[in-house]
């Protein structure tokens, strides 16, 4: 099979954050699925060239602000795609379909109703992501309010994804405090990914789990249904190989910078970080040392966002 076919998309939103989707003609590779406009990078294009030339031909628009959303290869029976995703922020002029393809405004939650490509598949979830992830520290002991008020302040801070650590509890204390926190996420309509066994998220009525990289070898197959979250820590290509195989929906991968809780141990830098993305079949969270401010870095550097305790955490 040739080299990859390197192809631009754009996830565009209009005023009602809705999502406008395309269908591709019968007659084309997938053809008759519904897909993100875009299309071919021609030589000497850069990504973002080709998506603006592309956007304006396909479906009339001009776009005027965007960032990478992900960066994703997908292999088809016949030929090999690099996808190369954009968010588009800001745009003018009516969004039509312009070669007489049939367009549509959807709501992000309506997408899966929907048949897409396969490769499309990823593009979907990081829709779906926000663009960080708070890891909760240790809580000091069942009892503790502190603990409690700093989560109200992150939720109340448009967190909205939340992963709840804790090596001391037993089992049993485990659910009781899950409990606790996702009544409060509940409130905030925030999702909450419990890091223990599967059955615990089950149990507490979670709306996912989240493996370390220990657990995420323990399994051949995905641990729970495609309507939760299934998550993971990776730290080598091994892992991300690992995630693949198994159909894990993102992850998360560090440590990009040196972090206190982990001073000896070497950071991948984001070049590195980079490279390994470019493995992953998901979207990728960065880890380590990381604030809000480093969004845009870690974008750059085909990152959904950023996953933190101590910047995230209020």
């Amino acid at each position: 099979m040739n080299e990859f076919l390197h192809v631009v998309a754009g996830v565009i939103y209009n005023a009602q954050n809705q999502i406008l989707i395309a269908r591709r003609p019968k007659q084309t590779h997938q053809g008759g699925l519904w897909e993100f406009p875009g299309g071919k990078c021609e030589k000497g294009e850069t990504a973002e060239q080709a998506l603006a030339r592309e956007l304006q031909e396909e479906i009339g628009i001009v776009v005027q602000q965007s960032r990478p959303l992900i960066r994703i290869s997908h292999t088809y029976p016949d030929k090999k795609i690099l996808l190369d995703v954009f968010r588009i922020e800001q745009w003018h002029d009516k969004a039509w379909g312009r070669e007489g393809q049939a367009v549509q405004w959807c709501s992000p939650n309506s997408l899966k109703n929907n048949d897409f490509p396969a490769g499309n598949v990823p593009i979907i979830t990081a829709i779906q992501l926000p663009t960080r992830y708070l890891i909760t520290p240790e809580p000091a002991s069942l009892k503790e309010k502190t603990f409690f008020y700093r989560l109200e302040a992150a939720l109340d801070n448009n967190i909205n994804l939340v992963q709840l650590r804790s090596k001391q509890f037993s089992e049993r204390d485990y659910c009781h405090y899950a409990e606790k926190v996702l009544t409060r996420c509940d409130r905030h309509h925030a999702q909450l990914l419990i890091n223990a066994a599967p059955k615990i998220a089950l149990s507490v009525g979670a709306n996912g789990v989240h493996l370390n990289s220990q657990q995420l070898w323990a399994y051949t197959e995905r641990p729970l249904n495609t309507d939760l979250w299934v998550a993971a820590s990776c730290h080598t290509d091994a892992d991300i190989e690992q995630a693949n195989r198994i159909g894990i929906d993102f992850i998360v991968l560090g440590s990009v910078q040196a972090t206190l809780s982990h001073p000896d141990a070497l950071p991948l830098g984001w070049f590195k970080f980079f490279q390994l993305t470019e493995q992953a079949h998901c979207p990728v969270f960065a880890l380590g040392g990381m604030k809000t401010e480093y969004l845009s870095q870690a974008w750059a550097h085909g990152a959904q966002g950023i996953a933190a305790i101590r910047a995230l955490f209020a």
